[in-house]
């Protein structure tokens, strides 16, 4: 084993956390290899030990060939066919006792292509934990290898070395039956998946059912406001303006106050500015790149091409989507911040306060995932986890931000403070925002916080509906299976469109209560809590998961999945949030922009 090396990896691997090494195996095309002694491994007691506890943990062993990961082979009932599960058990246990694999069977399978080339298709471990140096063959005649250490009468451990001899034997098949193209199909296959497509319809039929729902109310919302109200643009025929239904527009003082304040601007307006487009970073990023896996299967090489979830460039594309977006985060984020501060949208800011608020707009939501992640890490460098991060790909990525995001919020700044925006057109979001003297809010019985929580689990609970099998299955993927991939990609972006169209469904259903119903004009605000709810609901459901599901014994460990899942939350909520605030823009500049009060 001393001709073993680190290989070197792409970004998208390191960010994964695959640390690869070549091995001392010696594989020849077409030839087989019934017996072939690898090594004896002479180990301490503290290396059994550790053996022992890993075996017992369920840690499995990675292996790659050409690409493919060695793979456990099963055998599908329901379907009666094979499949596989990326990797093989380290060990098993047999008695409380620990049993380790040191004998193992590499079944490779190869198709010969139309070009007369051969290219490998399959690749399958059958381990066996044998006692002496011997291959066991097909024999079923033999003593598995037990991992014993010895203690004293103090519990400390007796040092004594162990030898474990490894060997194997290798053999190649030629298979028609799959070619390069379709050699994932066997690790995306499994004992459920024909229920995992069919529980995905009944999601999605359940889905369109809710969106069909919510497109009725905000149909009677609409025609109740705009039909009956507003015909001809908030004027009657005459010409004069018309009164808002539910508004007593000639009573009080109150109803006029709220008038005014629908337009003033936002407390918390630049803060407000930042999430958002931020949230529309993410949003366009995130889409990206499932458009791209998207499309990518449609042109029948997803499962073997440059975007491949398995080989790692998922983190690659979505951070250079994610890099390229801060173009349009940028760009919205001064002409929103236009908006909500009650400027001019045709009269440019200095290029200095327009770079510093452009970095603002597109740099505050990266750097927050980049520290956080960076903490994190402290803490996998601590527990000395091979998934750390090394130093230098800290630095790339900080590089990247550097280089190649801090420039193109600059660009896409700078674009947004130039727009000019047809001040005459009642389509446009001219006239500006006024400036308040003094911003109303309007009392309410309910305090702060109880109004923030009822309204969240209203507002988030048929979004989350949306989104939860879909949930589940990364859930699955990320958290719970390492031997699975997630490949559904185009379910996946159904539930995305689904979920923004719940979400600004969601927006001017409570627009319409909140300024009809209760008067209370901080529509702003409320626009970002009705999308962000959902985020939420997914922490909840993430400390479900974590309680019924996951089985973490260390603290470091549950430490890290609550940062990461916080992290995530916090971005799903920020991206939904940003759909919820345009909304809420777009149905207030649409529906009460010409609306006057005597």
């Amino acid at each position: 084993m001393g001709d073993a090396h680190p290989v070197h990896l792409s970004l998208g691997e390191i960010i994964r956390g695959d640390r690869i090494w070549s091995s001392s195996y010696d594989l020849r095309f077409g030839v087989d290899a019934p017996c072939s002694r690898l090594c004896d491994l002479r180990v301490r007691g503290t290396g059994i030990k550790r053996a022992d506890e890993l075996i017992r943990s369920g840690y499995v062993v990675q292996w790659l060939l050409d690409g493919l990961p060695g793979a456990t082979t099963f055998e599908s009932t329901n379907r009666n066919r094979k499949y596989y599960a990326a990797g093989f058990p380290l060990g098993f246990i047999k008695d409380n006792v620990s049993y380790i694999y040191n004998h193992f069977m590499l079944v490779i399978r190869y198709h010969r292509e139309t070009n007369g080339k051969y290219t490998i298709v399959g690749f399958e471990v059958y381990p066996k934990s044998v006692s002496n140096e011997k291959c066991p063959g097909s024999s079923k005649n033999y003593q598995n290898y037990a991992l014993k250490y010895n203690i004293d009468s103090k519990g400390n451990m007796i040092e004594q070395k162990t030898l474990i001899p490894y060997t194997y034997a290798v053999y190649w098949r030629e298979d028609n039956s799959i070619d390069h193209d379709s050699r994932w199909d066997l690790y995306y296959e499994n004992e459920s998946s024909g229920a995992h497509v069919h529980i995905h319809w009944i999601s999605f039929i359940n889905s369109i059912i809710l969106i069909f729902l919510g497109s009725l109310i905000v149909m009677v919302v609409l025609v109740k406001v705009l039909k009956k109200d507003i015909p001809s643009g908030g004027k009657s025929n005459s010409g004069s303006p018309l009164p808002m239904h539910g508004f007593d527009t000639e009573g009080t003082d109150w109803n006029k106050s709220l008038f005014d304040n629908i337009h003033r601007v936002p407390p918390a307006s630049l803060l407000l500015t930042v999430l958002v487009s931020g949230g529309i970073q993410i949003l366009i990023a995130s889409v990206g790149v499932v458009l791209i896996f998207v499309f990518d299967s449609f042109g029948g090489v997803a499962r073997n091409s440059l975007f491949s979830n398995h080989r790692g460039q998922f983190f690659p594309l979505l951070i250079f989507c994610f890099m390229g977006s801060s173009l349009v985060s940028s760009y919205s984020g001064i002409i929103l911040y236009k908006l909500f501060k009650g400027d001019s949208l045709n009269q440019p800011y200095p290029q200095w306060k327009t770079s510093k608020l452009s970095l603002v707009f597109s740099g505050t939501v990266p750097m927050f995932i980049l520290v956080v992640i960076l903490l994190l890490n402290c803490l996998v460098w601590a527990k000395e986890s091979s998934t750390a991060l090394p130093f230098g790909t800290v630095m790339v990525l900080l590089s990247l931000f550097t280089l190649i995001q801090c420039p193109l919020a600059i660009i896409g700044g700078r674009y947004g403070n130039n727009r000019k925006f047809k001040t005459t057109s009642k389509n446009s979001l001219s006239p500006p925002l006024d400036k308040p003297k003094k911003i109303y809010i309007q009392p309410t019985n309910l305090s702060w916080i109880p109004a923030y929580i009822l309204r969240t689990s209203v507002y988030g609970l048929i979004p989350f509906g949306i989104v939860f099998v879909e949930l589940s299955f990364i859930f699955q993927s990320v958290w719970l299976e390492k031997t699975t991939f997630y490949y559904m990609y185009g379910f996946l972006l159904v539930t995305i469109i689904m979920l923004m169209i719940i979400i600004i469904e969601s927006t001017i259903i409570a627009h319409y209560i909140s300024l009809v119903v209760y008067q209370d004009s901080n529509w702003t605000w409320l626009s970002f809590q009705v999308g962000s709810s959902i985020g939420w609901y997914i922490y909840a459901y993430s400390i479900y998961y974590y309680l019924t599901v996951l089985n973490v014994g260390d603290f470091v460990s549950g430490l890290l999945y609550f940062g990461y899942m916080t992290c995530a939350c916090l971005i799903i909520g920020i991206t939904c949030g940003s759909v919820g605030v345009l909304t809420g823009l777009t149905f207030v500049k649409r529906v009460y922009g010409d609306i006057k009060v005597d």
